[in-house]
């Protein structure tokens, strides 16, 4: 049989026929014409790139019998050693397979015969291919060698796995990292070679020879062979996609159009179709994440980069922007969730349902720019009765968009204005005490929490529940106020004094509603509050146990000389000297030398109303008030209800947190 494989017969055998791999060809054809190639030389790489050819290749330039150059002889006219060379039958050529002769005693015998001088040729070529399945031992006995050779000697070794290779062999060898081949560079070599060959080729069905080969041109031309003999000796597009198992690109146009048009049977059709075909689900994903990564560039660059991308053109201008990059993130979920998927169409099935579910209600144009925010409009004073029409008229097609909206500020909701402005009326910032709390006036009958305390919290949550219930249904339009503001600050809670230089006109402004069961405080005038302690906590610049101490504790009596701290039993541990001491030198900051108290700790059963409870009640409430406003959303509640979607509440997180005690687990 006189056959020979494409592979074999077009291998290369100079320099300038290696396809790609010029920054290897460059350094060395320069070193070979300047006789200064190094004894050992790695070359790293996938497979079918060229690391034995150019080996090879190196082995002629060294050999050929018209002298040392790095462009040897070839054809009729070539020199018996080329010959020899390129028919595989050169005596000083010796090819070792490494994944073959691992153990130490074959590395060993070859290292014996190193120091023999050539006996056809000038040098001696030794090449090691796939050294990284040498064995530890392997290695160190060609170690000395490899430092050090003897005269007329070349190593050359070859590896798929560079970093298996210890580093005392890459130290001494001279590294090539051979690159991938792109699509392009494979696609030409096949339509030379099919040229060549007298063989008629669609250039579509080369192209997809040169995807499936994946960067190697030796499968390339592997696949070529099966490709001629699976079509009869004329190669086109469809037989050859049938042989590889892929798809074409309209196929996948059919179907990203329909996703993109939320045209669902349609989707649904073209999947059956593709299924039924013996399309492979994998490539299909595949393909699907690589058209949405087109259609993305498109995009953000107005106009096809890659080569056969400007088919999706006319789909980019009718994507959304946004939804093409949740399309993309969906196409991968999908190929990672295949393998558990129970059936390969269940999975694509179910990725192609995830893409329609959050596909925009309304086509939109996806090629001009996202809204930019009007200044002039959100400076303008909100109209109470048309509020709510107007943000129902102007409410985004779907939650895709309405949260762009709300990013960009084209939907700003009008009602949270009056709020925030009775907010920041009834809640003025306090003043922070620079005498002990004795000397100061006696604290208010009312509670001066603020309205997101749990105590105050009820009649706010209710006015904001008002208010969400006139705007639009969607996350964008809820109450920033009521849900997502952030929680005050520990250090701004007002003081029990009030202010003097406060103006008359603030304390008409409308206040928040307060419990009418809030108790009047019973202790002294002397005595120092809740609500002064928790104050003076957050001023004083404590960390780790000594914070503890002071959140967990409540101050029960402030003499002239001495601060009783009320401590749980249950805290008692957190009372020791060095937290004592740590906290009596903070305390002493606020006061001046001569007044500063000392500080005694009481232990009592429980301590209420300690800052250490605030805080956690005030995060119970934010947190309690986030996942109402995410169950009541009407699009949670139609994502429920068509998908079956279940909400994690323990995922739920409001905005932002307000600042916290030290955690223990954290000290």
């Amino acid at each position: 049989m006189s056959f020979q494989a494409l592979a074999r017969t077009w291998r290369p055998r100079r320099f300038d026929e290696l396809v790609g791999q010029t920054h290897v060809v460059r350094a060395l054809t320069h070193a070979l014409e300047h006789d200064k190639l190094h004894h050992a030389l790695l070359f790293s790489g996938t497979r079918g790139v060229g690391k034995t050819t150019l080996a090879r290749i190196i082995a002629k330039c060294l050999n050929c019998e018209h002298g040392t150059t790095a462009h040897p002889c070839r054809g009729d006219d070539a020199c018996a050693t080329c010959r020899e060379i390129d028919e595989g039958r050169f005596v000083d050529l010796i090819e070792v397979d490494a994944a073959s002769r691992t153990g130490v005693d074959d590395t060993r015998e070859l290292m014996d015969n190193v120091q023999y001088a050539p006996t056809r040729g000038r040098t001696k070529v030794y090449l090691i291919d796939e050294v990284h399945m040498l064995s530890k031992h392997s290695f160190n006995a060609l170690l000395k060698t490899l430092e050090e050779p003897p005269p007329r000697v070349q190593f050359l070794l070859a590896t798929t796995e560079p970093e298996k290779i210890p580093v005392t062999i890459l130290s001494r060898c001279l590294q090539f990292p051979l690159k991938r081949l792109p699509v392009t560079e494979i696609a030409a070599q096949l339509r030379h070679i099919v040229d060549a060959e007298s063989i008629d080729a669609e250039e579509q069905a080369l192209v997809e020879v040169a995807r499936a080969a994946d960067g190697s041109m030796r499968d390339g031309l592997s696949l070529l062979d099966q490709a001629i003999a699976f079509s009869g000796g004329r190669l086109e597009a469809e037989p050859v996609r049938d042989m590889l198992g892929t798809i074409g690109q309209g196929r996948v146009v059919e179907l990203v159009e329909a996703i993109v048009d939320a045209r669902a049977p349609a989707a649904l059709d073209a999947l059956a179709a593709l299924y039924a075909q013996g399309i492979d689900m994998r490539y299909l994903l595949e393909a699907l994440a690589t058209a949405w990564q087109q259609i993305a560039t498109i995009h953000v660059v107005g106009e096809a980069t890659d080569d056969g991308s400007e088919i999706w053109a006319p789909v980019a201008e009718r994507a959304d922007r946004a939804s093409v990059h949740l399309f993309y993130d969906i196409a991968l979920a999908g190929i990672r969730d295949l393998a558990h998927a129970p059936d390969p169409l269940v999975g694509v099935k179910m990725s192609v349902l995830r893409m329609l579910a959050f596909a925009p209600a309304e086509a939109e144009v996806g090629g001009t720019p996202p809204p930019q925010a009007n200044n002039d409009s959100a400076q303008d004073p909100p109209s109470a009765p048309s509020a709510p029409a107007t943000a129902k008229a102007s409410a985004p097609a779907s939650g895709i968009a309405q949260v762009r909206a709300q990013l960009n500020g084209t939907a700003k909701p009008d009602t949270d204005q009056p709020s925030r402005a009775s907010r920041n009326t009834a809640a003025p910032p306090p003043q922070a005490p620079s005498k002990p709390a004795a000397e100061q006036a006696p604290s208010e009958g009312v509670d001066s929490r603020p309205a997101s305390s749990p105590a105050a919290a009820p009649s706010e949550q209710t006015a904001a529940k008002q208010e969400a219930a006139e705007q639009p249904s969607s996350f964008a339009d809820a109450d920033e106020n009521a849900v997502l503001e952030p929680a005050p600050n520990v250090d701004e809670r007002p003081s029990a004094a009030p202010q003097a230089e406060a103006p008359a006109e603030d304390a008409a402004a409308p206040t928040p509603a307060q419990p009418a069961s809030t108790p009047e405080p019973t202790e002294p005038a002397a005595n120092m509050g809740p609500d002064e302690w928790h104050t003076l906590v957050e001023r004083l610049k404590l960390g780790g146990f000594a914070a503890q101490l002071a959140h967990n504790g409540i101050c029960r009596r402030l003499d002239e000389n001495q601060i009783v701290l009320a401590l749980a039993r249950a805290n008692e541990f957190l009372a020791t000297p060095n937290n004592k001491d740590a906290l009596q030198q903070a305390l002493a900051a606020e006061w001046s030398p001569s007044e500063a108290p000392r500080l005694t700790i009481e232990f009592v059963d429980e301590a209420r109303d300690t800052p250490a409870q605030r805080i956690e009640e005030d995060a119970q409430a934010r947190q309690q008030a986030a996942v109402a406003s995410i169950e009541n959303d009407p699009f949670v509640q139609k994502l429920r209800q068509r998908l079956g979607a279940q909400l994690r509440a323990e995922t739920i997180k409001p905005h932002r947190q307000s600042k916290a005690m030290p955690n223990r687990d954290e000290l």
